[in-house]
């Protein structure tokens, strides 16, 4: 396959150096782009766009609309009309699903009411839509909650650094992998396929309480919020076609690990 010239926005954030450093690896040509350098790139083309740029606080979001609208949405509008690219792939999230507690409810070819979403859920459905209208090819990646080298919030990075968690430990959570992520961008890449969704998460869900016992013999000083319960269950089938996907409660026990050996 030949190397394609591949933009990747939010380049230095958790998804996006998982990417660019994947994709250098086997052999595209990667610009890693942020806001300092964006401008550089005003009037560019390339084959591929990897926008990894969308704002990934859910609090900030909705406590601040008009913020996440230019950080969530503006800034895809202009990067659609600022870089011409063969494909555009975004990243986005489970969150424009109402019932993201259900896969039957949450697949990909489900209709979403946007009216039922949160601001940060509905956000990211309108810049889904940008995309789909405007791209030349596209693909949308909707991704559960992700871990990796460099994360710096969430549940997990709580349970290993000791800090509270803003969610009960009975909470259910569908977990994703940068380095899978960044393996489907590759293939989605590589391959001719046509414009489509896809969810981009682990397989089935995981309780936090049960990562939490993991870790409970080196920090068992941790918490959660008892009354604040996520419950997250996305359907992956169509992402079990493309790629290997380990389930939620493996990626978490492997991130875990992994982090206690770092540190």
């Amino acid at each position: 396959m030949p190397a394609s010239s591949v933009i990747v926005l939010g380049g230095a954030g958790l998804v996006g150096s998982a990417v660019s450093r994947h994709l250098q690896s086997v052999g595209h040509m990667v610009y890693p782009v942020e806001r300092d350098n964006y401008s550089n790139h005003i009037g560019r083309s390339v084959d591929v766009i990897v926008n990894c740029n969308g704002n990934s606080y859910r609090f900030r979001a909705n406590q601040d609309p008009r913020w996440d609208f230019e950080a969530s949405v503006a800034t895809v509008e202009r990067s659609l009309f600022d870089i011409s690219a063969g494909l555009y792939i975004y990243i986005s999230s489970v969150d424009v699903y109402p019932a993201k507690h259900d896969p039957v409810q949450n697949r990909e070819s489900c209709l979403v009411s946007p009216e039922t979403l949160d601001t940060y859920g509905f956000h990211k459905w309108l810049a889904e839509r940008l995309v789909e209208k405007f791209a030349k090819r596209w693909f949308i990646l909707r991704l559960g909650t992700v871990l990796g080298p460099g994360l710096k919030k969430g549940p997990l990075f709580d349970l290993t650094h000791g800090t509270p968690i803003f969610m009960s430990l009975d909470s259910k959570l569908s977990l994703i992998d940068t380095s899978t992520i960044a393996r489907v961008v590759e293939v989605l890449i590589e391959q001719e396929r046509e414009s489509s969704i896809l969810n981009v998460t682990g397989t089935g869900s995981v309780m936090l309480r049960d990562l939490a016992k993991l870790v409970a013999a080196r920090n068992p000083s941790f918490f959660g919020t008892q009354d604040k319960i996520y419950n997250y269950h996305v359907d992956n089938t169509k992402l079990q076609s493309l790629v290997p996907v380990p389930t939620s409660f493996e990626i978490g026990r492997r991130f875990l690990q992994e982090e206690a050996g770092r540190q």
